[in-house]
Protein backbone atom coordinates (compact mmCIF):
# COMPACT_ATOMS: atom_id res chain seq x y z
CA UNK A 1 0.00 0.00 0.00
CA UNK A 2 1.45 3.35 -1.08
CA UNK A 3 1.82 6.29 1.30
CA UNK A 4 1.31 10.01 0.64
CA UNK A 5 3.96 12.72 0.88
CA UNK A 6 4.12 13.97 4.45
CA UNK A 7 2.67 10.82 6.01
CA UNK A 8 4.58 8.87 8.61
CA UNK A 9 5.45 5.32 7.63
CA UNK A 10 3.77 3.09 10.17
CA UNK A 11 4.92 -0.37 11.22
CA UNK A 12 1.70 -1.77 9.77
CA UNK A 13 2.56 -0.31 6.36
CA UNK A 14 6.05 -1.79 6.39
CA UNK A 15 4.64 -5.10 7.59
CA UNK A 16 2.20 -5.03 4.69
CA UNK A 17 5.09 -4.85 2.22
CA UNK A 18 7.05 -7.50 4.06
CA UNK A 19 4.04 -9.83 4.11
CA UNK A 20 3.64 -9.53 0.34
CA UNK A 21 7.31 -10.41 -0.16
CA UNK A 22 7.00 -13.35 2.24
CA UNK A 23 4.02 -14.66 0.26
CA UNK A 24 6.19 -14.87 -2.87
CA UNK A 25 9.60 -15.84 -1.55
CA UNK A 26 8.57 -17.79 1.56
CA UNK A 27 6.10 -20.63 2.15
CA UNK A 28 3.10 -18.75 0.75
CA UNK A 29 0.04 -20.80 -0.16
CA UNK A 30 -1.56 -22.23 -3.28
CA UNK A 31 0.05 -20.80 -6.40
CA UNK A 32 2.31 -18.45 -4.43
CA UNK A 33 5.48 -19.35 -2.53
CA UNK A 34 9.00 -20.33 -3.55
CA UNK A 35 9.83 -21.92 -0.18
CA UNK A 36 12.93 -19.82 0.58
CA UNK A 37 14.20 -18.21 3.79
CA UNK A 38 13.91 -14.42 4.10
CA UNK A 39 16.24 -11.70 5.36
CA UNK A 40 13.32 -9.43 6.29
CA UNK A 41 10.80 -9.90 9.06
CA UNK A 42 7.85 -8.12 10.64
CA UNK A 43 8.50 -5.13 12.95
CA UNK A 44 6.68 -4.54 16.20
CA UNK A 45 3.71 -2.18 16.26
CA UNK A 46 4.92 1.25 17.37
CA UNK A 47 8.54 0.57 16.43
CA UNK A 48 10.48 2.89 14.14
CA UNK A 49 11.17 1.35 10.72
CA UNK A 50 14.96 1.37 10.46
CA UNK A 51 17.22 1.55 7.42
CA UNK A 52 18.25 -2.04 8.19
CA UNK A 53 14.60 -3.15 7.94
CA UNK A 54 14.29 -1.59 4.50
CA UNK A 55 17.64 -3.01 3.42
CA UNK A 56 16.59 -6.53 4.42
CA UNK A 57 13.37 -6.04 2.50
CA UNK A 58 15.37 -4.87 -0.52
CA UNK A 59 17.54 -8.00 -0.29
CA UNK A 60 14.45 -10.20 -0.50
CA UNK A 61 12.89 -8.20 -3.34
CA UNK A 62 16.13 -8.47 -5.30
CA UNK A 63 16.24 -12.23 -4.74
CA UNK A 64 12.81 -12.52 -6.32
CA UNK A 65 13.61 -10.13 -9.18
CA UNK A 66 16.90 -11.90 -9.96
CA UNK A 67 15.14 -15.25 -9.97
CA UNK A 68 12.45 -13.95 -12.32
CA UNK A 69 14.46 -11.71 -14.63
CA UNK A 70 18.17 -12.01 -13.82
CA UNK A 71 18.47 -8.42 -12.58
CA UNK A 72 17.95 -6.34 -9.43
CA UNK A 73 14.79 -4.34 -8.82
CA UNK A 74 14.83 -0.59 -9.45
CA UNK A 75 15.23 0.37 -5.80
CA UNK A 76 18.22 1.86 -4.03
CA UNK A 77 19.93 0.93 -0.78
CA UNK A 78 18.75 3.10 2.12
CA UNK A 79 21.75 3.94 4.30
CA UNK A 80 21.78 4.32 8.07
CA UNK A 81 20.79 7.86 9.00
CA UNK A 82 18.66 8.52 5.94
CA UNK A 83 15.07 9.66 6.33
CA UNK A 84 12.70 7.47 4.34
CA UNK A 85 10.05 9.42 2.45
CA UNK A 86 7.10 8.48 0.29
CA UNK A 87 8.94 8.81 -3.01
CA UNK A 88 12.57 9.47 -2.00
CA UNK A 89 15.02 9.34 0.87
CA UNK A 90 17.56 11.89 2.08
CA UNK A 91 20.11 12.39 4.83
CA UNK A 92 19.55 16.07 5.55
CA UNK A 93 16.14 17.54 4.86
CA UNK A 94 16.22 20.75 2.87
CA UNK A 95 19.61 20.27 1.26
CA UNK A 96 18.16 19.18 -2.06
CA UNK A 97 20.27 16.03 -2.02
CA UNK A 98 18.09 12.94 -2.15
CA UNK A 99 17.64 9.57 -3.86
CA UNK A 100 14.48 9.13 -5.91
CA UNK A 101 14.61 5.31 -6.01
CA UNK A 102 14.63 4.81 -2.25
CA UNK A 103 11.19 5.96 -1.21
CA UNK A 104 8.63 3.74 0.47
CA UNK A 105 6.48 3.83 -2.67
CA UNK A 106 9.43 2.71 -4.81
CA UNK A 107 9.52 -0.47 -2.73
CA UNK A 108 5.76 -0.83 -3.12
CA UNK A 109 6.10 -0.54 -6.92
CA UNK A 110 8.95 -3.06 -7.00
CA UNK A 111 6.85 -5.59 -5.09
CA UNK A 112 3.88 -5.06 -7.41
CA UNK A 113 6.20 -5.81 -10.33
CA UNK A 114 7.39 -9.17 -8.97
CA UNK A 115 3.85 -10.08 -7.93
CA UNK A 116 2.89 -9.79 -11.60
CA UNK A 117 5.62 -12.20 -12.73
CA UNK A 118 5.35 -14.97 -10.15
CA UNK A 119 6.08 -17.88 -12.50
CA UNK A 120 8.87 -16.29 -14.54
CA UNK A 121 12.25 -17.98 -14.21
CA UNK A 122 15.68 -16.70 -15.28
CA UNK A 123 18.02 -18.35 -12.80
CA UNK A 124 17.49 -22.03 -13.48
CA UNK A 125 18.85 -25.24 -14.90
CA UNK A 126 17.58 -27.88 -17.33
CA UNK A 127 18.44 -31.35 -16.04
CA UNK A 128 18.21 -34.74 -17.76
CA UNK A 129 16.06 -37.16 -15.73
CA UNK A 130 14.89 -40.23 -17.71
CA UNK A 131 15.40 -41.93 -21.06
CA UNK A 132 13.47 -44.92 -22.41
CA UNK A 133 14.67 -46.58 -25.62
CA UNK A 134 13.25 -49.26 -27.93
CA UNK A 135 15.18 -50.82 -30.83
CA UNK A 136 12.76 -53.59 -31.85
CA UNK A 137 10.09 -52.86 -34.47
CA UNK A 138 6.51 -52.19 -33.42
CA UNK A 139 3.12 -51.41 -34.96
CA UNK A 140 2.25 -52.56 -38.46
CA UNK A 141 -0.21 -55.27 -39.34
CA UNK A 142 -3.20 -53.31 -38.05
CA UNK A 143 -1.67 -50.93 -35.56
CA UNK A 144 0.00 -50.96 -32.19
CA UNK A 145 1.02 -48.67 -29.32
CA UNK A 146 4.15 -48.52 -27.17
CA UNK A 147 4.26 -46.44 -23.99
CA UNK A 148 6.74 -44.93 -21.57
CA UNK A 149 5.17 -44.35 -18.16
CA UNK A 150 6.91 -42.65 -15.24
CA UNK A 151 6.27 -40.93 -11.92
CA UNK A 152 7.55 -37.69 -10.41
CA UNK A 153 7.58 -37.83 -6.60
CA UNK A 154 7.95 -34.81 -4.32
CA UNK A 155 8.96 -35.10 -0.66
CA UNK A 156 5.79 -33.27 0.41
CA UNK A 157 2.96 -31.21 -1.08
CA UNK A 158 4.75 -27.92 -0.41
CA UNK A 159 7.82 -29.04 -2.36
CA UNK A 160 5.54 -29.74 -5.30
CA UNK A 161 4.12 -26.21 -4.99
CA UNK A 162 7.57 -24.63 -4.72
CA UNK A 163 8.79 -26.49 -7.82
CA UNK A 164 6.01 -25.22 -10.09
CA UNK A 165 5.51 -21.82 -8.40
CA UNK A 166 9.15 -20.98 -9.06
CA UNK A 167 8.77 -21.70 -12.78
CA UNK A 168 9.67 -25.39 -12.78
CA UNK A 169 8.63 -27.61 -15.70
CA UNK A 170 8.58 -31.29 -16.68
CA UNK A 171 9.84 -31.50 -20.26
CA UNK A 172 9.28 -34.16 -22.94
CA UNK A 173 10.90 -34.88 -26.30
CA UNK A 174 11.31 -37.95 -28.51
CA UNK A 175 13.15 -39.22 -31.58
CA UNK A 176 13.22 -42.08 -34.06
CA UNK A 177 16.58 -42.75 -35.71
CA UNK A 178 18.58 -45.36 -37.62
CA UNK A 179 16.18 -46.67 -40.26
CA UNK A 180 14.50 -45.75 -43.54
CA UNK A 181 11.21 -46.03 -45.39
CA UNK A 182 8.09 -43.90 -45.70
CA UNK A 183 6.59 -44.75 -42.31
CA UNK A 184 9.93 -44.28 -40.56
CA UNK A 185 10.34 -40.90 -42.26
CA UNK A 186 6.86 -39.82 -41.21
CA UNK A 187 7.42 -40.74 -37.56
CA UNK A 188 10.84 -39.10 -37.62
CA UNK A 189 9.31 -35.87 -38.96
CA UNK A 190 6.43 -36.00 -36.46
CA UNK A 191 8.74 -36.28 -33.45
CA UNK A 192 11.19 -33.70 -34.76
CA UNK A 193 8.54 -31.09 -35.57
CA UNK A 194 6.80 -31.24 -32.19
CA UNK A 195 9.99 -29.99 -30.48
CA UNK A 196 10.03 -29.97 -26.69
CA UNK A 197 6.79 -30.18 -24.70
CA UNK A 198 6.77 -28.25 -21.41
CA UNK A 199 4.42 -29.11 -18.54
CA UNK A 200 4.19 -26.13 -16.19
CA UNK A 201 2.12 -24.77 -13.32
CA UNK A 202 -1.17 -24.39 -15.19
CA UNK A 203 -0.53 -25.11 -18.87
CA UNK A 204 1.32 -27.37 -21.29
CA UNK A 205 3.18 -25.74 -24.19
CA UNK A 206 5.42 -26.90 -27.04
CA UNK A 207 8.34 -25.35 -28.88
CA UNK A 208 7.12 -26.95 -32.13
CA UNK A 209 3.79 -27.99 -33.62
CA UNK A 210 1.04 -30.08 -32.08
CA UNK A 211 -2.00 -29.57 -29.85
CA UNK A 212 -1.12 -28.55 -26.29
CA UNK A 213 -3.76 -28.15 -23.60
CA UNK A 214 -4.19 -25.50 -20.90
CA UNK A 215 -3.53 -28.18 -18.29
CA UNK A 216 -0.66 -27.99 -15.82
CA UNK A 217 0.19 -29.03 -12.29
CA UNK A 218 -2.73 -27.22 -10.67
CA UNK A 219 -5.25 -28.71 -13.14
CA UNK A 220 -4.48 -32.39 -12.59
CA UNK A 221 -7.01 -34.86 -11.25
CA UNK A 222 -6.67 -38.51 -10.23
CA UNK A 223 -7.67 -39.55 -13.77
CA UNK A 224 -5.49 -39.23 -16.85
CA UNK A 225 -5.99 -36.09 -18.92
CA UNK A 226 -4.45 -35.60 -22.35
CA UNK A 227 -2.05 -32.66 -22.21
CA UNK A 228 -0.52 -32.89 -25.72
CA UNK A 229 -1.06 -34.62 -29.07
CA UNK A 230 0.80 -34.61 -32.37
CA UNK A 231 -0.33 -36.55 -35.45
CA UNK A 232 1.45 -37.84 -38.51
CA UNK A 233 0.65 -36.67 -42.03
CA UNK A 234 -0.57 -37.98 -45.36
CA UNK A 235 -1.41 -41.69 -45.37
CA UNK A 236 0.03 -41.85 -41.83
CA UNK A 237 -2.21 -39.12 -40.36
CA UNK A 238 -3.71 -41.63 -37.91
CA UNK A 239 -0.38 -42.14 -36.16
CA UNK A 240 0.01 -40.12 -33.00
CA UNK A 241 2.31 -39.09 -30.14
CA UNK A 242 0.24 -38.44 -27.02
CA UNK A 243 0.99 -37.28 -23.47
CA UNK A 244 -1.35 -37.95 -20.55
CA UNK A 245 -0.94 -36.84 -16.94
CA UNK A 246 -2.60 -37.41 -13.58
CA UNK A 247 -1.96 -36.88 -9.88
CA UNK A 248 -1.75 -40.16 -7.98
CA UNK A 249 -1.63 -38.16 -4.74
CA UNK A 250 -0.64 -34.72 -3.45
CA UNK A 251 3.02 -35.68 -3.88
CA UNK A 252 3.10 -38.08 -6.87
CA UNK A 253 2.47 -37.14 -10.51
CA UNK A 254 2.21 -39.81 -13.20
CA UNK A 255 2.85 -39.29 -16.92
CA UNK A 256 2.13 -41.61 -19.83
CA UNK A 257 3.96 -41.11 -23.14
CA UNK A 258 2.22 -43.02 -25.97
CA UNK A 259 3.47 -43.68 -29.47
CA UNK A 260 0.34 -44.87 -31.31
CA UNK A 261 0.84 -46.53 -34.68
CA UNK A 262 -2.85 -46.33 -35.58
CA UNK A 263 -2.48 -46.56 -39.36
CA UNK A 264 -4.31 -49.66 -40.62
CA UNK A 265 -2.62 -49.68 -44.00
CA UNK A 266 -3.62 -48.44 -47.43
CA UNK A 267 -4.70 -50.42 -50.46
CA UNK A 268 -1.96 -50.83 -53.03
CA UNK A 269 -2.36 -51.10 -56.82
CA UNK A 270 -1.88 -54.56 -58.33
CA UNK A 271 -1.97 -53.63 -62.03
CA UNK A 272 0.69 -52.11 -64.30
CA UNK A 273 2.36 -48.92 -63.11
CA UNK A 274 0.03 -45.94 -63.38
CA UNK A 275 -3.10 -48.08 -63.73
CA UNK A 276 -5.32 -48.51 -60.66
CA UNK A 277 -7.23 -51.78 -60.94
CA UNK A 278 -10.69 -52.23 -59.48
CA UNK A 279 -10.69 -53.44 -56.81
CA UNK A 280 -7.27 -52.50 -55.46
CA UNK A 281 -5.10 -55.00 -53.68
CA UNK A 282 -5.15 -55.67 -49.92
CA UNK A 283 -4.23 -52.97 -47.40
CA UNK A 284 -0.54 -52.93 -46.53
CA UNK A 285 0.83 -51.59 -43.23
CA UNK A 286 4.51 -51.84 -42.48
CA UNK A 287 5.95 -51.84 -38.91
CA UNK A 288 7.86 -48.94 -37.40
CA UNK A 289 11.58 -49.64 -37.44
CA UNK A 290 14.58 -47.83 -35.96
CA UNK A 291 15.57 -46.72 -32.46
CA UNK A 292 12.73 -44.97 -30.62
CA UNK A 293 13.71 -42.75 -27.67
CA UNK A 294 11.54 -40.95 -25.11
CA UNK A 295 13.49 -38.27 -23.22
CA UNK A 296 12.41 -36.58 -19.99
CA UNK A 297 14.01 -33.45 -18.50
CA UNK A 298 13.12 -30.93 -15.85
CA UNK A 299 13.54 -27.17 -15.59
CA UNK A 300 14.28 -26.40 -11.94
CA UNK A 301 15.00 -23.19 -10.06
CA UNK A 302 18.63 -23.30 -8.96
CA UNK A 303 21.15 -20.73 -7.80
CA UNK A 304 21.88 -18.28 -5.02
CA UNK A 305 18.50 -16.53 -5.09
CA UNK A 306 15.92 -19.30 -5.38
CA UNK A 307 16.65 -23.02 -5.31
CA UNK A 308 14.07 -25.77 -4.92
CA UNK A 309 14.55 -29.46 -4.21
CA UNK A 310 14.45 -31.82 -7.18
CA UNK A 311 11.67 -34.43 -7.15
CA UNK A 312 12.49 -38.09 -7.81
CA UNK A 313 11.80 -39.48 -11.30
CA UNK A 314 11.09 -43.19 -11.78
CA UNK A 315 10.13 -45.15 -14.89
CA UNK A 316 7.29 -47.61 -14.28
CA UNK A 317 6.94 -48.85 -17.88
CA UNK A 318 9.61 -48.75 -20.61
CA UNK A 319 8.97 -48.57 -24.36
Amino acid sequence: MAVSVGDEIQAAQYNGLQSRVDTILGVGSGQSGYGQSLASSQVSVGAVVQAADMDNLRTDINKIKNHQAGTNASIGNIAVGQIIGADRSETNIGTGVYQTDEGFNDYDTAITDVEGNLFDIAESSVEAKLTSTRSTSWGGGGGGTVTHTFTVTFSDANQRRYFFNSGGEIRFSASLTGSSGSKYNNWNTLLTNMGTIKFGYTATTATGSGTAQAIGNYDLTTSYQTIFQKNGSGVYAENQYQLDARADSSTVLRFRVSFEDNDLGDQQPVGPQGIQPNPAGPAVDEPVTGTLTSTIQQLRATGSNVEVTSPAFSTTSNL
